[in-house]
């Protein structure tokens, strides 16, 4: 399949996710069955219901029978957040682990004060741009690790993080290889791969941030937790809305896995990279734990 045709069909999966949240009540109401669901969202997306199979399993290697019990799924855990953390909820709702990134391992070399002072000086970065399942992705790589993967919106363009990466590191070296960053991000969505790999990460933030962050890599593929929990799990449970901030900060989209982390309501709550996507990352990892 070619990058034209995976972005092809990201954005009619994103758009199926934003009418399904948008209409819930009326796809509740009009349609009980799953082919009839299916049928009313291929209407609302201007496709037909066998294309939009297509692309689901394609995209995301479940059905839209699947996606719908997710949907399901989603609206037990609001029903029980109250009484169960949502760490249970999520396994008695089978969300279990089972997935090549459980062997992702990432390293933390966060940059020292003095490395910050320096502004990237003697530091020599590649940037540049890929395709994903979830869009653009623009990656900055360094010689210790990634140092930002961002997804692209409607407010942050290649141009606008280009920017933002040189302002922060004024001093640097940047060595703009598409084709670079290409070979790093293939095998990190690759669903088919079942080997073992292991990333660096080589971030700038504070001693709280950088204990978040790893909080969040110890979040596996398909377990969710609420802000309070990723407190508790820092061992500062007083500390909820700055783990919030924290969480909002992240610069390592996906491998650093700030879309797993929801409000304690059961609600997915807000995604710096757009909510559309953060449902999409939803179901995509649903299909890799139902292999």
């Amino acid at each position: 399949m070619t990058q034209f045709e995976t972005q092809k069909q990201y954005k009619l999966v994103a758009k199926a996710i934003q009418i399904l949240e948008q209409h819930a009540n009326h796809f509740a109401t009009e349609a009980t069955a799953v082919e009839p669901k299916l049928t009313l969202l291929a209407r609302h997306l201007n496709t037909s219901p066998h294309h939009l199979q297509r692309t689901f399993t394609e995209w995301a290697g479940i059905s839209p029978k699947q996606f719908f019990q997710c949907l399901q799924k989603d609206h037990a855990r609001k029903l029980i957040a109250a009484g169960h953390s949502m760490l249970e909820t999520s396994t008695t709702l089978g969300l279990s682990s089972s997935s090549k990134l459980h062997n992702l391992m990432l390293k933390f070399e966060a940059l020292t004060p003095g490395e910050i002072k320096n502004a990237g000086l003697n530091q020599t970065f590649i940037i540049g741009e890929a395709s994903s399942p979830f869009g653009q992705v623009f990656v900055c790589l360094t010689n210790k690790g990634i140092n930002s993967l961002e997804f692209e919106t409607d407010e942050l363009t290649y141009r606008d993080w280009k920017n933002g990466i040189s302002n922060l590191y004024p001093k640097a070296t940047f060595i703009e290889s598409d084709s670079k960053i290409k070979l790093l991000i293939e095998p990190i969505f690759d669903r088919a791969s079942q080997a073992p790999f292991e990333l660096n990460v080589y971030l700038r933030g504070t001693p709280f941030q950088l204990q978040v962050w790893q909080a969040l890599i110890h979040l596996p593929i398909g377990q969710l937790a609420s802000y309070q929990q990723i407190a508790n799990s820092i061992g500062k449970s007083s500390a909820s809305r700055a783990v919030g901030s924290a969480v909002a900060k992240n610069p390592i989209a996906f491998l650093i896995p700030c879309h797993r982390v929801i409000q304690a309501t059961g609600e997915l709550g807000q995604y710096r990279w757009q909510s559309e996507r953060k449902k999409a990352l939803h179901l995509w990892e649903q299909g890799q734990i139902q292999k």
